[in-house]
Order: C-alpha cells, then structure tokens, then sequence
C-alpha cells in the first residue's frame, strides 16, 4: 500500500470534546467539521475558532463541545512534519483558514454530514492534509543522515527496554553530544521526547489496531507500569488514555486505522 500523510500522524474525528491544557512535541491540526469551538493557546484565549495548526510545545486546551473535528498530531521527524515547521516560521500557531480556503472547508463539512463512515472520513482527512501539504516529488524528498537511521532503527528495535543517549551513541560510533545535537537538528525533537513519542504511538497502534489492553501495551513499550503511562499520556494530550483509547461516539480513530 503506497505511503500517505496519514502514516505519520495520529489521527482522530473528536465529538464534543473539552481538553485540558497539555502540550507535546509533534504538531497538531485541528479542523472543525462543525461548529466554532473556543481554546487558550499560549496563555492566550481565543473564540469561534475554525480550526488551527499549533506548533511543538505550545501549552494549549480546547473547548468544543458543540462540535466535531478532525485531530491530527503530526511527527515532528516526518517530512510533513518539516513542512508544518516552516509554515509556522517559529509563530506558536496559525489558523486554519491560512492553510485551507473557505470553499475547502465547506466541502469538508459537507462531505462529513453525508457520511461519518471511517473510510470516508479518513478519505476526508486525507485529502485536507493533502491540501495543506501537497505529497512532495521524490526529488525533493529530505535525505535522511545513515547514522540516524541506525540510530532510528536501534530505538524501534529497543523500544521495551531502557534506553540511554549514551548507548545509542557507541552504536553509530559518535560521542553523545555529538549525537544530541544530530538527533535534535535531524529530526527537530529532543532523543528523550522522540523515544516518549514512539512509545506513545506505540500503545496508541497496539491497542487500537490489536485490541491490547492498555497496561500490557504500555509494558511492552518501555512504561514502567499502566500508570507510569496514563499520566504521560494525560500530559501529552490533554485527556486520559482510557477517555481518548476507548473508540466511541465521541471519538472515532482514523490512523492508527481500525
């Protein structure tokens, strides 16, 4: 199956939803299906918001409970999410409407009230990404260093165990400063934040997809216990695991896909 946005990004349709203030290291898109919704990003509120794109580690909550919208949280180490970088240009965030034109988002919506069946709204997700940021041409895809994707490949491979910069280091045979900086300047996130990020995602694909249970996924993922995790993840989202993990009518998971 050929590669899409989707595969990088945790992607949901959200019913209703309040989140509290949290923040994370990938980027986030929000896109009202619905109804304006309200939120306090950076210490700031904002009203009647259609939707927006937030950068890496901005504090941020949302008020929308009578609405329904796509979420997407994009890696910060994908291609896409190099493009969401330099379109935020270092602003905390930009609205929805610099990204999508008004025709676009109608079509959206209305797309949405003929069907909320997951295919076709995935279909839907992922052609707003799409327009947000056309596939680019294999030419100007961005080369990956070889010794981040041993390093890469190291974490995934290791990602129940303990993992230390410094190990990861002796693996591609550099010093661990010199690694930290080529972590962070490679993929635009911190070693420490990426690795909790994998993890995240994780559990998030093993107990969507598999049907784990969220304390066996987490284990497996390197947390050292189901509360070790919960409270992570309430940190990097804004809601509980089991509020946002439990595939309802208030929230329906594109990708990860059922």
């Amino acid at each position: 199956m050929p590669e899409t946005a989707l595969d990088h990004s945790i992607v949901f349709a959200a019913r209703h939803a309040v989140v509290e203030v949290h923040y994370h290291q990938c980027f986030q898109i929000v896109i009202s299906l619905e109804d304006p919704f309200d939120s306090t990003i950076d210490g700031t509120d904002y009203s009647q918001l259609t939707g927006f794109l937030i950068n890496q580690g901005i504090s941020h909550s949302c008020k929308a409970q009578g609405t329904e919208a796509l979420v997407y949280f994009v890696d910060a180490d994908s291609y896409q999410g190099w493009q969401l970088r330099a379109v935020l240009n270092g602003k905390a965030f930009v609205r929805i409407e610099q990204l999508l034109t008004a025709r676009e988002l109608e079509d959206a919506a209305r797309e949405y009230r003929l069907t909320r069946a997951t295919p076709d709204l995935r279909a839907t997700a992922l052609t707003l990404m799409d327009k947000i940021l056309p596939p680019p041409p294999d030419s100007l895809l961005r080369p990956v260093d070889t010794r981040l994707s041993t390093a890469l490949a190291y974490i995934d491979a290791n990602i129940d165990s303990p993992l230390a910069l410094e190990d990861l280091a002796a693996q591609v045979f550099l010093s661990t400063e010199r690694l930290r900086h080529l972590f962070a300047s490679e993929t635009g996130i911190p070693f420490s934040q990426y690795v909790l990020w994998r993890r995240m995602k994780g559990v998030l694909s093993q107990v969507v997809e598999d049907g784990a249970s969220m304390a066996t996924a987490a284990i497996q993922h390197g947390f050292t216990d189901q509360a070790h995790f919960t409270r992570l993840f309430k940190r990097t989202f804004g809601v509980s695991a089991k509020q946002l993990l439990k595939n309802s009518r208030f929230v329906q998971f594109l990708s990860p896909a059922l």
